[in-house]
């Protein structure tokens, strides 16, 4: 397992720092105005840096070509159409199609959705043929676009991408998936290359770099792809709810989102500053207080639901407990200004 690793990692970190000239030749980087309030232009080649480290990775894993192919060329569609969006500024309903085009090409790669467990009670819900497609498109989707919203601030779509793959290779090595354990954690050395130019600190402050749509998107289709994997036949590493607790930050502030700029009556894809990482930082937790914040809460919240599917506690439990403790997390953003103005009191 250490060699793709290695391999993803390296590569990347070099991409990484060799693509920065690249970017300002082609005046692809990210300007302050607006919602950005980061200062001067920052390069954004975190996608593309991190899609090079990723493809030479998986060269040393074991994958079929019938698997890896449509899958590559998924990756490969959304770093592309990123790309295009982080210099010219799509509308995200340009983008969505392809969205859709990359949940097509998972589906190819024989990766879908047969089964929700059993949610509500009773027996398992299997998923045939158009059902199983839909339901398989719409969760590549969602995660393409939660992951997505997460990138508002310096080094948090990494990091949470990080937590949630690494879980999932946990969950993989439990039941002896050897190969997609070895996949997520060949993702998760890309991310962390990345995450050298992007953590918020200020050893990397010169040669900060961004992920940009082209990453964010990579990322949230990555996690929905190896996720599927793994709670489907045949590796069945866990209940799908579980895999809903291991990227449960990024579901919480994705479905939020929605239901608030719905209940508005705005586009559910028009963008604002009122994510869940915005309240910490409008509350004066700053960057990387709301980073620190987001990363021990979702490995608790990761772990959590790893210790209910091991306890065998029903999906239907397991998946009330998520519900509630989505609605109670996001109350708690809510309220953190007037946490944090108790506490400094």
């Amino acid at each position: 397992m250490v060699g793709p690793i290695a391999a993803s990692f390296l590569l990347c970190l070099l991409a990484t720092f060799a693509l920065r000239p690249v970017a300002f030749a082609l005046n692809l980087v990210d300007r302050p105005g607006g919602r950005k309030i980061h200062e001067g232009e920052v390069p954004i080649v975190g996608g593309l840096a991190m899609l090079i480290g990723l493809v030479f990775g998986l060269g040393f894993v074991p994958l079929s070509d019938a698997a890896v192919t449509p899958f590559m060329a998924a990756c490969a569609l959304l770093v592309t159409a990123g790309l295009i969006d982080d210099r010219f500024d799509l509308s995200p309903w340009l983008r969505l199609p392809v969205h859709c085009a990359a949940g097509v090409l998972l589906i190819d790669a024989g990766v879908s959705i047969q089964t929700l467990g059993a949610p509500f009670g009773g027996d398992e819900i299997p998923l045939l043929g158009l059902d199983a497609y839909l339901v398989t498109m719409l969760v590549v989707v969602a995660s393409i676009n939660a992951f997505n919203m997460l990138d508002g601030i310096d080094g948090l779509a990494g990091a949470m991408g990080i937590v949630t793959l690494s879980m999932l290779a946990f969950l993989a090595l439990d039941v002896g998936a050897v190969v997609l354990a070895t996949t997520a954690l060949t993702v998760v050395g890309a991310i962390a290359a990345f995450l050298v130019a992007n953590v918020p600190a200020r050893f990397n402050r010169e040669v900060r770099c961004f992920m940009g749509d082209s990453g964010s998107t990579l990322l949230g289709f990555t996690v929905a792809a190896l996720g599927i994997a793994a709670c489907q036949p045949p590796t069945r590493a866990a209940a799908p709810v579980t895999l809903l607790w291991l990227a449960a930050l990024p579901l919480f502030d994705f479905s939020w989102t929605i239901i608030r700029r719905l209940l508005r009556k705005t586009s559910p894809l028009r963008p604002d500053d009122e994510h869940l990482h915005h309240l910490l930082v409008k509350a004066g937790f700053g960057v990387r207080g709301a980073f620190a914040i987001f990363v021990v809460l979702s490995s608790m919240l990761a772990g959590i639901g790893i210790v209910l599917d091991r306890s065998d506690v029903s999906d239907g439990i397991s998946l009330l407990l998520l519900v509630g403790t989505g609605i109670v997390v996001v109350r708690l953003m809510y309220m953190a200004r007037a946490f944090r103005v108790r506490v400094s009191a």
